[in-house]
């Protein structure tokens, strides 16, 4: 598990360690940049090469704002120096206004003799005229974690400029241009090959498009950390070792004891919804599945899922069936492909008001649910997960998309508080809340898994892990992780451009054998 951060976060405990711990700014700075110089030296070991048959050292070139993150990077541009690389320096801005840190590594590097320049495009000039091409390395130092405004004039022209050279780009701390919070452009940014930042990750280098402008990510520790009595980091993230949590399988187990899934999905328009949801179950894990869809599914289940229980409607409330089904499970997973007419609003209804068990609502579920807003509200002692796409998301907050999208965490947030129940928010970074504030977000997965299917794989897997005993964000987050590990297998196996649902089905056996 690692953790999240904001800006406002990442200045407390910055400003902790300073003030409370007693590491100077100078300090934190110096470490910061001989981290990242540790990591650009890993990618470029050698400060020399040929080319057209002559000898020449690596080139870079520094482009500095005025704040501390320049500090960072003329620290970074003078270790680099004492390491032979060939390096020449730009401060963009009014060196008058510079941080007093960075207005230290300027006085450092006259100590030295070392020049910088305060015009990119006369440093540019002087390099054409000694008929040098463009600088191998950039490092963009130019705004830091506090950017609240978009980038323009000079400063602009400066993105562009590291965007246009060819150069391999490092951002340090974070991508100038990207907000350190919701990962928007402001305005313009650098479009990294790798950022290095310091103490946690932020969250705008996990949601777009802020990741797409981060690059490879390294985050390094310099002595900075949450600490009790700080705020706490504003989310956290499952890595491959995360995977521990899973289950324990016991040794004696049977199929009872490893949990009974009721599935009420699927309709004439929609069958494969019923036989996704109910296989992930399976391959996660669940002992039995049984599944409760339109008579129309049962012939092509009896084949496609010969393991599960069917029962089965045509036109009546099927009362008796939703009732044993009920009070036989250990988790219920209603609406994926269920449709909204109706016989459907007449179950979702019956079940909403019916279940004690755990109760995963998907898809036409929460469509429903979301013409019946008086009605959701959970019960004490009631475990219920939500887990819309972007739109069911909308429709549920009465919000517009770009708000819900723009404003994940805080709309998460908003709505688990208000219902009562952990929702799984599903974008291209999935984000799930609960009623007491927690946030996760997840970073496994790619574009492949944007196909018809897979949200019902999820359910799936999600009503697999509960019916074994996992529960609440655990559950959840588990769930969305493998879900998304599936798909990057996928994704390697057969390409983003060829996954179906089917695939993360066949791929989940293999993530759980790692």
């Amino acid at each position: 598990m690692q953790f999240l951060v904001n800006a406002a976060q990442m200045k407390s405990y910055d400003r902790n360690t300073i003030e409370n711990i007693g590491i100077s700014s100078l300090v934190l700075m110096e470490r910061a940049a001989v981290a990242t110089v540790e990591e650009i030296r890993g990618r470029f070991p050698k400060i020399s090469r040929w080319e057209n048959g002559k000898e020449r050292k690596i080139s870079v070139l520094v482009v500095a704002g005025c704040g501390n993150n320049g500090g960072d990077g003329l620290a970074i541009g003078r270790i680099l120096m004492e390491y032979g690389y060939e390096v020449s320096f730009v401060l963009i801005g009014n060196q008058e206004k510079c941080s007093r840190e960075t207005a230290v590594q300027i006085q450092i590097l006259g100590h030295m003799g070392v020049s910088i320049k305060s015009d990119l495009s006369a440093q540019i000039e002087e390099r054409v005229d000694r008929k040098r091409k463009n600088w191998d390395i950039v490092i963009d130092g130019l705004f830091g974690i506090g950017l609240s405004r978009e980038i323009t004039g000079i400063f602009a022209q400066s993105v562009e400029y590291m965007n246009q050279s060819g150069a391999y780009i490092v951002s340090v701390d974070i991508s100038s241009g990207i907000h350190t919070d919701t990962g928007v452009v402001m305005g313009t940014a650098v479009r990294a090959d790798l950022t290095v930042t310091y103490g946690y990750e932020k969250l705008g280098q996990i949601f777009y498009p802020g990741a797409e402008y981060t690059g490879e990510l390294v985050c390094k520790k310099i002595g900075i950390s949450y600490r009790e009595g700080l705020e706490k980091p504003a989310a956290f993230i499952y890595d491959r070792g995360d995977l521990t949590r899973l289950p324990v399988r016991k040794t004696d187990g049977n199929k009872g004891s490893f949990g009974k899934v009721f599935v009420i999905a699927g309709s004439e328009e929609m069958y494969g919804a019923c036989q996704f949801a109910a296989l992930g179950a399976y391959r996660t894990g669940a002992g039995l599945v049984r599944i409760l869809t339109a008579r129309s599914n049962r012939e092509l289940l009896f084949s496609a899922v010969p393991e599960a229980i069917v029962d089965t409607y045509e036109t009546e409330f099927p009362g008796e069936a939703i009732e044993a089904g009920l009070a036989w499970a250990d988790c219920v997973v209603i609406g994926p492909g269920m449709g909204k007419g109706p016989l459907a609003c007449q179950m979702m209804k019956y079940v909403w008001e019916q279940c004690r068990a755990p109760l995963i609502v998907d898809a036409d579920g929460l469509n429903i649910l979301a013409a019946w807003p008086e009605s959701v509200s959970v019960k004490a002692g009631r475990e219920i997960y939500f887990t819309p796409h972007m739109g069911e998301f909308s429709r549920l907050t009465k919000k517009s998309i770009k708000c819900c999208k723009e404003e994940r965490i805080p709309t998460v947030k908003e709505y688990a508080l208000t219902v009562g129940a952990i929702v799984v928010s599903k974008d291209a970074r999935t984000v799930i809340g609960d009623s007491e504030g927690e946030i996760y977000i997840n970073t496994s997965g790619d574009n492949g898994m944007a196909t018809g299917g897979s949200g019902d794989v999820l359910a799936g897997i999600l009503a697999g892990l509960v019916a074994q005993g996992m529960k609440g964000m655990e559950a959840a987050c588990m769930a969305v992780y493998v879900h998304g590990l599936a798909g990057n297998a996928a994704s390697g196996k057969k390409s983003a451009y060829s996954v179906m649902a089917g695939d993360l089905l066949e791929m989940l056996p293999e993530i759980f054998m790692l």
